[in-house]
Formats: structure tokens, C-alpha cells, sequence
């Protein structure tokens, strides 16, 4: 009923299956109907909903967003939780270097994967960790579908950002993203969508922060967390190479101080042979 009537509301929806409910089911009905309008919400669109619900059912997630399906239909009511974010006039650079991958080694930026189509690209933990929607099968099923509940524009920018963090063309992302996907089955949770590898590697022209509506400031904010990350262990001062020369300096710097620690230990041990031998053999 919500895919084919995403103008409904929830009260309508409620009256529509009560209607058609006996009259000794529906006393029992109010409860599991709440239930299952939650359930058949967040199976269509991805996202919990704050409607009452029983607290023996429902599993709630600290901090995730939720859709309120009180008032208004479930269309309105999506367009004005999913609407365009264009409230931060910086300018970044969304270069090559900027994948999820990178994010993770580069950044220090923790990749936390989430079912929930409304925390794609939220900064979690103090900005130190990003959710990440990666249910590229759900969008593609949305975008061919013939339902106009979610706007084509949103799902045709959500692929795109995921083409962004994993270019798919990319070697060392495949294998990252192979690693994440063995990672989750030995922790026995759920599997990566392998399609979130499979849409496509954005050109330059389309990596541009202003083709971005939807998704706009979250990425602005990502990216400035990215770019202001400092690199605060030896892999990252190896893996960090966004600052060439900065770069260069440290680990000229660092071979000449291992030379130096290297070539002193070596006269010290040089040094303490002469005194013994002295010593020994008068």
C-alpha cells in the first residue's frame, strides 16, 4: 500500500487495513498494525520511523535519524526529511584521493556502515567516525521502479556518492572493500552490498562539490574532517601524501636521525671494545 500510494498518510493507512479488519480483531489489531506500518516503512525507504510502537518489538539504534510519519503523507513527509543541503558555502576539492579507503588510513576516519538511508555521510564520535548507506541494490530498485516516493533525484546522487568512495575501478579500494566485506562475515554481521563496488568512477567534472544537492553539506563537512586530519602514527605519516613536501621532510628527517642514532650506537659499541680490549690485554 505505501509503494503504490506514497500520498497516504499514516491515519489513512491505519483506517484503510482496520476497515477491512473484523470487528473482535481490530480491539486486538491496534498494536501490531502500528507495528507493522513501522516495519513496512522502514523495509520501503530504509529509515525507522518515531511512530508509538510496542517496546517488544522495536529496536532502537542511539542517535540514528527517524522519520515522522504522525502528520503529512509519506511522500511529504520523506521530501522534507531528505530535502537539499546547501547551507555551507565552503569550497572543497573532492579529488581522487578522497575515497573511503583513504578516509580510513589516511584520515583516521572510521567507516561505521548503516542501514539507514537517512545517516549517509553523518559524522559520528566526535568526527572521528562516518555512517556510510551502502545498499546500492536498494537504489537501484528504487530508481527503476515506477514509484515516485523517493525523489530519483536523491537515489541518482546517493549511487553517485558511492561511486565517489569506491571508485570502481580503483585496485587498492576493490581489495579494502573485500577486506571490510571479510571482516563483517567474521564478526558474523551483515554483508556489504557488493553493488556499492559496481557504481561506476566519477570524472573529474562530476566530482565537483556543486553537483552535489542532496548530500552537499555532509560531504563538505567529511571532506574538511579529511583535510585537517594529521597523521598521528608511522602508517599514516607513511600513507599521508597530500602534503608532498611536507612529506619528504619528515622522512628525509627521519632517515637522517636513524643514521645519526645508528652511526652513534655503532661508535659506542666501538668505543666500549677499545676500553675493554685496553683493559684485558695490558
Amino acid at each position: 500500500m505505501l509503494f503504490k500510494q506514497p500520498d497516504a498518510t499514516r491515519n489513512s493507512i491505519e483506517a484503510e487495513v482496520t476497515r477491512k479488519l473484523a470487528g473482535d480483531e481490530r480491539d486486538e489489531a491496534e498494536e501490531i498494525l502500528s507495528d507493522s506500518i513501522n516495519l513496512a516503512t522502514r523495509l520501503l525507504l530504509m529509515m525507522p520511523t518515531d511512530g508509538s510502537v510496542s517496546s517488544r518489538r522495536y529496536v532502537t539504534v542511539s542517535g540514528e535519524t527517524k522519520l515522522s510519519l504522525r502528520d503529512g503523507t509519506v511522500k511529504d513527509t520523506l521530501n522534507e526529511e531528505m530535502k537539499a543541503q546547501i547551507f555551507l558555502e565552503e569550497r572543497v576539492k573532492l579529488e581522487k584521493i578522497f575515497n573511503a579507503r583513504n578516509l580510513q588510513r589516511i584520515g583516521g576516519i572510521k567507516i561505521r556502515w548503516t542501514t539507514n538511508f537517512a545517516d549517509h555521510l553523518r559524522m559520528r564520535e566526535d568526527d572521528t567516525a562516518v555512517e556510510v548507506f551502502h545498499y546500492a541494490s536498494f537504489l537501484q530498485f528504487h530508481q527503476n521502479s515506477n514509484s515516485s516516493i523517493i525523489p530519483a533525484a536523491l537515489v541518482e546522487e546517493t549511487l553517485r556518492t558511492l561511486a565517489l568512495l569506491f571508485p570502481e575501478h580503483d585496485k587498492a579500494v576493490k581489495v579494502w572493500f573485500e577486506r571490510q566485506q571479510k571482516q563483517l562475515q567474521t564478526a558474523r554481521r551483515m554483508p556489504l552490498d557488493a553493488l556499492a563496488r559496481e557504481c561506476g568512477q566519477l570524472k573529474a567534472e562530476e566530482r565537483q562539490i556543486d553537483r552535489f544537492v542532496y548530500w552537499h553539506d555532509r560531504l563538505v563537512i567529511l571532506k574538511q574532517v579529511f583535510d585537517e586530519a594529521e597523521p598521528r602514527n608511522i602508517a599514516q605519516w607513511w600513507n599521508d601524501r597530500r602534503k608532498r613536501v611536507q612529506w619528504y621532510t619528515f622522512w628525509v628527517a627521519a632517515v637522517v636521525l636513524a643514521l645519526t642514532v645508528f652511526f652513534g650506537l655503532v661508535q659506542s659499541i666501538e668505543g666500549a671494545l677499545q676500553v675493554y680490549l685496553a683493559y684485558s690485554h695490558p
